[in-house]
């Protein structure tokens, strides 16, 4: 391989890193899956919005999953979580926390668990309320 080749091979490996890279680190959420590991006695009402207006409620069974997207990315996301007797309040996504295109949370009782794509592993958090 001439000297010409390889170089423009090691910058074209160098720009696409990059774009990667700032594709991972300014990911914008477009979907939220929510799972419902909270509550096996009855299913887990879920009622999400932002400061443009509430979303679609939903209910979730026990083990089960529900995705829902949104348009505007750029506003945090404020949910309420109920089952029998209890209410809690979480916000499932803060532009300036999260960084996922696919935001997946683990709802349990002692609270929600982000699953992180980006860097591996789960992060739990207490409600809010």
């Amino acid at each position: 391989m001439s000297p010409f080749n390889k170089n423009v091979s090691t910058l074209l490996l160098l720009a696409f890193f990059i774009i990667v890279t700032n594709f991972s680190m300014n990911a914008k959420a477009d979907e939220f899956v929510v799972h419902n590991n909270a509550t096996r006695t009855s299913p887990l009402n879920v009622t999400c919005g932002n400061s443009d207006g509430d979303f679609p409620s939903f209910y979730v069974d026990y083990g089960d999953k529900h995705p829902f997207e949104i348009e505007d990315a750029s506003l945090n996301i404020n949910c309420f979580f109920r089952w029998t007797g209890v209410i809690h309040k979480f916000q499932i996504y803060d532009n300036g926390r999260d960084q996922c295109v696919t935001c997946n949370w683990n709802i349990i009782p002692d609270g929600p668990c982000f699953q992180d794509e980006l860097r591996g592993g789960e992060q739990c958090y207490p409600w809010y309320s």
